[in-house]
């Protein structure tokens, strides 16, 4: 069984993070071991001010060692949420000592052309230190634009996609993925980059938005990638089964007559996801 350490938020209530991300990747067949950067009594959206409480950096580098001494070994490491410029050292440290031949990066710091508020330009320089250090990188389009430091505009396209993956490759990416193209009205893409060249893919964008879908993604995205997938080919199991989930939340919330077609088609899409376990 693959093996892949977690390094993420968790929080107690809502769907994001490492709780949407270890049953799906449990069901895919891969052992999650989650390193937690930052506890949160709920998810950040929708319940008010949570308690926080960020975890000591000092927690993972003794983690580390722990697994080091007893001969633990991932076949992948998974970075998510940091929170801070402290964590983001403390896990750029850890990479340093090869704890994974894999490791993947989402770098979560913002959305819809600007930082979240617990941001800025200094956590963002922190971040540009994890692009050497990742294997694959998964920013939406708004952090790959912050990272690069090319002016964001919604639904970049052409020139100004290319200038984004040109920056970054020259900043230490070697393969990513960039969500949230939008190409048009009702159209969701995402940018698939590998060996240098950038292939941008548009689907019918699904009318109904919820929280951890970035979450869900990341998971199926890196299950599949350990089962053995090509990057593509994660990358569409990905998309596939957000956009199944999100159909299925929205025919609960809509058409009654819509709803046994909807979800016999997510049904379908998780056992597939079910099937790449065996």
């Amino acid at each position: 069984m693959k093996r892949m350490l977690l390094i993420h938020d968790l929080c107690s209530v809502g769907k994001a993070a490492m709780m949407n991300m270890i049953p799906v990747l449990s069901v895919m067949g891969i052992e999650v071991c989650p390193l937690p950067t930052m506890l949160l009594s709920t998810h950040t959206g929708g319940f008010g001010k949570p308690e926080i409480l960020p975890v000591p950096g000092n927690y993972l580098k003794e983690s580390l060692r722990h697994f080091q001494r007893e001969n633990i070994t991932f076949d992948c490491v998974f970075v998510g949420y940091l929170g801070n410029v402290p964590m983001v050292e403390t896990v750029l440290e850890l990479l340093k000592t090869g704890p994974a031949p894999f490791v993947i990066c989402d770098p979560i710091m913002g959305d819809h052309g600007k930082y979240y508020s617990n941001f800025d330009d200094s956590y963002r320089e922190a971040l540009c230190a994890l692009l050497g250090e990742a294997d694959l990188l998964l920013p939406n389009l708004t952090e790959a634009a912050l990272l690069s430091g090319v002016p964001y505009e919604e639904g970049m396209t052409g020139e100004g996609l290319h200038a984004i993956v040109s920056r970054l490759c020259e900043m230490g990416m070697k393969k990513g993925i960039i969500t949230g193209t939008n190409v048009g009205e009702h159209r969701i893409g995402m940018a698939i980059v590998e060996g240098g060249f950038v292939e941008q893919y548009t689907e019918t964008e699904v009318l109904y938005q919820s929280h951890g879908t970035g979450d869900l993604f990341d998971a199926v995205l890196a299950g599949a990638i350990l089962k053995g997938a090509t990057l593509k080919e994660a990358a569409f199991q990905a998309h596939n089964f957000v956009a199944a989930c999100l159909q299925e939340k929205a025919g609960q919330a809509g058409n009654e007559r819509r709803r046994p077609a909807v979800r016999a088609a997510f049904g379908k899409t998780c056992d597939n996801l079910k099937k790449m376990s065996r």
